[in-house]
């Protein structure tokens, strides 16, 4: 699948475990699973996804009644995505995974060795929730989680719904690039929930 990206244990922080992540914009989710795969195609879904431990399943959905229960040696991962959804919104994220809050709606994920850098960096974004709500009306998605991906993502970020995911690069140490959070939580209204209905009209993601 041109959808799925699979890093072996060297080019992840940590350098034990295996890593996976998918980027289907634009048109790469059809190589992941059955869809209509056009931006102006939205649906509801749910999935359930079985991983070894100690590995963590995230996606770009809420967590569903009974995720993380485990069978002998793998864990069960449920969710649920109510929003109607364009197909290459969906994101799945499996790895050696930690988690910190950092607001009532939004956690950081990552790594070990990278998560707590990322709560210092992006401690805000409940400010720029709040700012966005004020400005486009409510958020509809219900969390609103970053995940720091490994060194070796090659993009800055992505407006997943539920999941950002975002560059490693961005841990500055100072927030002068928590600018890029801004600009996906900006996708949660612009893109994510008003889409452009075909990729003629992209501007209207980024604009």
């Amino acid at each position: 699948s041109s959808a799925i990206q699979w890093l072996p244990p060297a080019n992840t922080a940590g350098k034990k475990h295996p890593y996976l992540f998918t980027q289907c914009q634009a048109i790469h989710a059809r190589s992941m699973f059955p869809c209509q795969d056009s931006p102006g195609v939205k649906s509801t879904y749910t999935a359930t996804i079985a991983v070894p431990s100690p590995l963590v399943a995230l996606m770009s959905a809420v967590a569903a009644k009974g995720t993380g229960e485990k069978k002998e040696d793998s864990v069960v991962y449920r969710f649920s995505q109510p929003v109607p959804t364009p197909s290459y919104l969906v994101a799945l994220v499996v790895g050696c995974l930690e988690e910190r809050k950092i607001g009532p709606r939004s956690s950081v994920w990552s790594e070990p060795e990278m998560v707590d850098a990322g709560v210092a960096e992006f401690e805000d974004t409940e400010k720029y929730l709040a700012t966005a709500e004020s400005i486009a009306g409510p958020y509809v998605w219900g969390r609103y989680d970053i995940l720091l991906l490994p060194p070796s993502f090659p993009y800055g970020g992505m407006e997943n719904p539920c999941l950002t995911f975002v560059t490693p690069t961005l841990l500055a140490g100072d927030k002068s690039l928590a600018t890029v959070v801004i600009h996906e939580i900006s996708h949660s209204w612009m893109g994510n929930l008003v889409t452009c209905k075909s990729w003629v009209d992209f501007w209207m993601n980024e604009g």
